[in-house]
């Protein structure tokens, strides 16, 4: 398990536990954390989980796939830098600690 903070565009923090091999946007969904919609159930295949990685974390993630940079394309306001897909990020201790920040709205 790794602990992941979340922090909803107005500013509020969830920290939560997120089982190894589950995703990132999955450790939202089942702890109903607002912000992170995930239309497409995981599959890269919408946007709606989009998020801004913390800065100290944009080197110590995976590269994105080809996929997942199309679809940041639909995002709202991406940052070529630190935008991610959730349901791209899958959770190992590696991740221990991780930020993530919502973006204003999900499209």
């Amino acid at each position: 398990m790794a602990k992941i903070t979340y922090i909803e565009y107005g500013g509020k923090r969830h920290e939560v536990e997120v089982p190894d091999g589950f995703s990132v946007m999955e450790g939202a969904r089942d702890n109903n954390i607002p912000g992170i919609e995930a239309d497409c159930g995981g599959s890269c295949a919408c946007s709606t989980c989009h998020v801004y990685v913390d800065e100290s974390w944009v080197d110590r993630l995976p590269e994105k796939e080809a996929m997942e940079e199309d679809m940041l394309d639909f995002a709202w306001e991406p940052d070529p830098v630190r935008s991610r897909l959730t349901c791209q990020l899958r959770v190992s201790d590696a991740l221990e600690g991780l930020i993530v920040q919502m973006p204003e709205k999900q499209i």
